[in-house]
């Protein structure tokens, strides 16, 4: 799966930041975006989409970030999360069910707390709402059908922060949201998908400023 041509791009451009870190004031607030390993629970399409079959949770993930640091220790955090798909098939209630896909995508807001151990290097853990949207369509019975679930969540994270300047660094982080389950605008009828967690590896680099 090929990256999405606005995370290379917030990519770049916090590398050309990076390069002229050394002459500005480090600051509360912070940009950034990361990329890694998406792993959506595969009941997320069991009974509501498919009574039995297959299902393939696995996918590449991204995430375009900001935040707040009030001190050293405590901060907020807001996402835009691309968490990847779903594919599936099989059959609901007898009607195969093929070209099966679910996509979850979402906005979170997290309180960060933070461990600072020397200059370069810091921990944190993450509490948060994850407010998803689940976009869901197969073919079922030669029928296309098609419609998006939404609700909110809490998420949790846990990972690490490297710092190569005053302004530029890096973090290593291990996300779970939870999404499915909620109401579908497309049909009226709710929890046609099913409540599933979700965890998101991903690398990420910043810009503070």
């Amino acid at each position: 799966m090929s990256m999405p041509r606005g995370i290379v791009t917030a990519l770049l451009a916090l590398c050309c930041l990076a390069a002229a870190s050394q002459a500005l004031a480090r600051g509360p607030f912070y940009v950034g975006a990361s990329a890694g390993r998406s792993d959506i629970d595969n009941e997320i399409v069991f009974p509501g989409l498919i009574t039995s079959g297959t299902a393939d949770g696995k996918d590449t993930g991204y995430k375009i970030f900001g935040g707040y640091e009030f001190n050293q220790y405590f901060g907020v955090e807001i996402s835009l999360v691309d968490l990847g798909k779903v594919k599936y098939s099989g059959s609901y209630l007898g009607a195969p069910v093929t070209g099966g896909r679910v996509e979850v995508v979402g906005l979170n807001g997290s309180a960060v707390g933070i461990v600072p151990v020397n200059e370069s290097f810091s921990l944190f853990g993450k509490l948060g709402i994850f407010a998803w949207e689940a976009r869901w369509s197969d073919v079922t019975g030669g029928l296309p059908q098609r419609a998006t679930d939404n609700g909110a969540d809490l998420s949790i994270g846990a990972g690490f922060t490297v710092n190569f300047t005053k302004n530029f660094s890096a973090r290593l982080e291990w996300e779970r949201f939870k999404a499915g389950g909620g109401e579908d605008y497309g049909t009226g009828f709710p929890n046609l998908t099913s409540s599933a967690n979700i965890d998101f590896v991903s690398f990420g680099l910043l810009f503070k400023f």
